[in-house]
């Protein structure tokens, strides 16, 4: 996870086990995004178990057989509003992230806000922002930086998690565009294709390629915690990765 780029309290060092991220073990730290929720919708106090009975879990075949299982905090930026480039609507909050056990293979899953790139502290928004400012109207790295009091390495750091994912992200358009994506396309006209609702395209990269877009741990190697989507109660139209 990436240093924090603002001025914000320190984390309480009384937070019980169960409220920790480094009391869980990593080979079960598996995750279910719940696309109903942004980081701004997010409640994790508001989870109860009758949510996830249509919800398949990740690691193994087994439908709604959850319970809950406390909860972690974490560091994420994002807009107070969308599609705002106003550095004073940049929010840095600490998040509670709600975990669920699976009763059947006994993994946890922490149970994800749709705009939250696992292992990075800034939202699927923020990055598709700065992402459009460097390709799309051509702003400067260091105007960028001195606009949201980045550090210049970390837009570098931005634009290379672009560039990991760029085929791939290219692949999926080219896979659910029925033909009418061509080839030889830019890395500027591969990025233009993600428009809004952005939502969408996160989710259908997603169920395609099995993990989440800019999400650059284990881009290299196996061993990348499996995914899965959170079906709310009610919802039997979902899909799952």
């Amino acid at each position: 996870m990436e240093k924090p780029l603002f001025q914000h309290e320190k984390p309480s060092p009384n937070l019980s086990p169960r409220h920790r991220s480094d009391c869980f073990d990593t080979l079960h730290k598996t995750m279910v995004f719940d696309f109903s929720k942004t980081c701004k919708t997010y409640d994790a106090t508001s989870y109860k178990k009758d949510v996830f009975r249509q919800t398949k879990c990740p690691k193994c075949p087994a439908v709604g057989r959850f319970k809950l299982h406390g909860s972690y905090y974490r560091y994420v930026v994002y807009f107070r509003r969308d599609n705002c480039f106003d550095k004073s609507e940049l929010v840095h909050e600490f998040f509670e992230i709600k975990r669920i056990r699976c009763i059947s293979c006994k993994a946890t899953h922490a149970v994800m806000p749709c705009d939250i790139i696992p292992y990075k502290l800034l939202t699927l928004l923020v990055v598709l922002i700065t992402l459009d400012l460097l390709y799309l109207k051509e702003t400067p790295v260091l105007k960028i930086a001195e606009l949201w009091e980045f550090s210049h390495q970390f837009i570098y750091s931005v634009i290379a998690a672009f560039l990991v994912h760029v085929d791939k992200i290219y692949m999926y358009f080219r896979e659910t565009s029925c033909g009418t994506i061509g080839h030889g396309l830019s890395k500027n006209d591969i990025f233009a294709l993600i428009k809004e609702p952005y939502i969408e395209f996160q989710r259908g990269y997603l169920e395609t390629n099995r993990r989440a877009c800019f999400m650059c741990k284990f881009i290299n190697r196996a061993g990348a915690p499996p995914m899965g989507v959170c079906a709310p109660l009610g919802d039997s139209n979902i899909t799952f990765a």
